[in-house]
């Protein structure tokens, strides 16, 4: 239960997936759940899964105006934006996924670890990767989500695997 929503009662599963990939994208859960309610307000879906992937395409839009007015407002309000830290975040302040758990249980890994090395990929592979292995997207409907051509998804995700691979020892 998030924030008074359950997403099993409430026939939204999709919104537990739009926080997650808010989240993995913003890496801060306040800005997660602003992102994910602009998204979907802004997006006309229903329950069905063809309208998962335009809430999850409204969360990525969402995610990239919000990311454009941190940096504005970043730029106009600290003199030292060239000392400050990366976005990505310690994976500590990552909320724990269910899938996520099984996933590093099937792995034979900890949960800390894959949102660690998650968190070390590029934007642009983390966000193809999340939705592959966590949201389990088809190739399809990432390639709708990211409005990228379906091979360049099918790079990306190999790319993003490689590197996964090699930051867990793998």
């Amino acid at each position: 239960m998030q924030n008074g929503v359950n997403p099993g009662r409430d026939g939204m599963p999709m919104l537990d997936s739009a926080y997650n990939f808010a989240r993995f994208l913003s890496g801060d859960a306040d800005a997660a759940e602003h992102i994910v309610q602009a998204a979907f307000l802004r997006t006309d879906v229903d329950t069905e899964r063809r309208n998962r992937t335009r809430l999850l395409r409204g969360v990525r839009n969402c995610y990239r105006t919000w990311l454009t007015t941190r940096r504005r407002r970043d730029r106009q309000s600290d003199v030292f934006a060239h000392k400050r830290l990366p976005d990505a975040v310690a994976a500590s302040v990552l909320r724990t996924d269910d899938r996520a758990d099984k996933i590093s249980a099937a792995a034979g890994l900890d949960a800390t670890a894959i949102r660690c090395a998650i968190e070390t990929l590029p934007r642009r592979l983390r966000e193809i990767l999340v939705l592959r292995e966590i949201d389990e997207l088809s190739y399809r409907e990432i390639a709708e989500v990211t409005s990228l051509p379906t091979g360049e998804v099918l790079s990306r995700l190999a790319c993003a695997r490689r590197r996964f691979a090699g930051s867990v020892g793998r």
